[in-house]
């Protein structure tokens, strides 16, 4: 479905009083759409941003540039520019620092640091599974850590290397995935904070950019996938 007629169905729909404001900039309208009982599609005063099925219950997940949005994926109507989000550290005591992103995780004010990183594998009695590595030993970690250096969490395993973080804050990461022994991003998701830990959005494969950006104008950065680059 084109630009042109996701705006023309959005005016309509939003004339007729079908939209529901969700910030002072966007809002969210429900249209019908060919092949798709409803799609609800964000749009602003330039047009449509990004549309998903109303109800995807059977697992939809976009297959182009996608945006996490409260609790699911997006498809994006709209290619935005992504910035660097790489925030270097000076030190970190707990492994080899394969990228690092800082951003007010919980929204008490303070930075926290997300940051990927590996360390030679070590075998721990809870998990009997075997530990994969890359070609010096060194198994893949994800942690969070206080802006003074401090530990707030780090994680014993993940699912897979992790190559790129982007830290939107909110609560919200995007993490780009790589295979073992190569940089290129081969997968990508979202992560909502926990406070101890990390819940995981569905995974969108493919070779990707990941980074944040303010999509529904809530003043907040949302997770970003660019598919294909």
């Amino acid at each position: 479905m084109s630009r042109a007629v996701l705006g023309a169905l959005a005016v309509v729909a939003a004339a007729c009083g079908a939209a529901t404001t969700t910030s002072g900039t966007t809002a969210i309208v429900d249209l019908a759409a060919p092949g798709v009982a409803t799609i609800a599609v964000l749009f602003d005063a330039d047009g449509p941003i990004a549309w998903r099925p109303s109800d995807d219950a059977g697992g939809w997940l976009p297959d182009g540039d996608a945006v996490w949005l409260a609790g699911t994926w997006w498809s994006l109507i709209r290619r935005p520019g992504l910035d660097a989000t790489d925030s270097p550290l000076a030190s970190f005591p707990y492994g080899d620092v394969i990228t690092s992103s800082a951003a007010d995780l919980d929204g008490d004010g303070s930075i926290e640091v997300v940051v990927s990183y590996r360390h030679p594998a070590r075998a721990t009695p809870w998990d009997p599974r075997p530990v994969p590595t890359d070609d010096r030993g060194r198994s893949a970690h994800l942690g969070v850590i206080a802006a003074d250096g401090s530990p707030i969490w780090l994680a014993h395993r993940i699912p897979h290397p992790v190559g790129v973080v982007a830290a939107c804050g909110g609560g919200n990461v995007t993490l780009g995935y790589t295979e073992w022994g190569d940089e290129a991003l081969v997968a990508a998701t979202a992560a909502t904070w926990s406070g101890f830990g990390f819940t995981l959005a569905p995974e969108l494969k493919g070779l990707a950019s990941v980074g944040c950006i303010d999509m529904d104008g809530d003043g907040v950065q949302d997770p970003v996938v660019i598919r294909g680059t």
